[in-house]
């Protein structure tokens, strides 16, 4: 496993963003063909399935984890769902379980907030909000932390 994710700075300002529930990306989606890559390459993960949220918006689609793979339980949101992608209008913005340094380091450099749930202590640190990948440099760096959350999960080092 990595120590760090060791992330760029986000280039320019801070998307707009919700603060209830749900809690969602309203400003500065990426293109769909960058936002269906990134959804390709996590769905594509060894052991990874794709289904319907349990705990976000109509039409989110989760990256549950097989049944029989072993895992992390602490990597769970919800079951055996360790991630899930916003559909339309917050188009390819996502919910992470990272571990905690890792989450703190995403929003330090400015790829994502802590979850409303987080920031209402009623979620621990970890649990964060990245926003859509805008560009093909952005989505290497999505994936990079999209697959931190599939290392914390399995314990398996992945190429992004």
């Amino acid at each position: 496993m990595h120590t760090s994710l060791n992330l760029p700075e986000r280039v320019g300002s801070k998307p707009e963003t919700t603060h209830g529930l749900p809690h969602a990306q309203v400003t500065q989606h990426g293109p769909d063909d960058i936002v269906d890559q990134m959804r390709d390459w996590a769905f594509s993960l060894p052991g990874v399935d794709e289904a319907h949220s349990l705990v976000s918006v109509p039409g989110a689609r989760a990256m549950v984890m097989h049944d029989g793979a072993a895992c992390n339980h602490e990597a769970f949101m919800i079951g055996r769902e360790i991630a899930h992608i916003h559909p339309k209008p917050d188009n390819g913005s996502m919910h992470v379980q990272l571990p905690q340094a890792d989450a703190l380091e995403v929003v330090k450099k400015g790829w994502g907030e802590h979850h409303t749930l987080v920031d209402l202590s009623r979620r621990p640190v970890g649990l964060v909000m990245v926003y859509s990948p805008r560009d093909e440099a952005e989505l290497a760096i999505i994936k990079s932390i999209l697959g931190r959350s599939y290392e914390y999960t399995t314990g398996k080092d992945i190429a992004a």
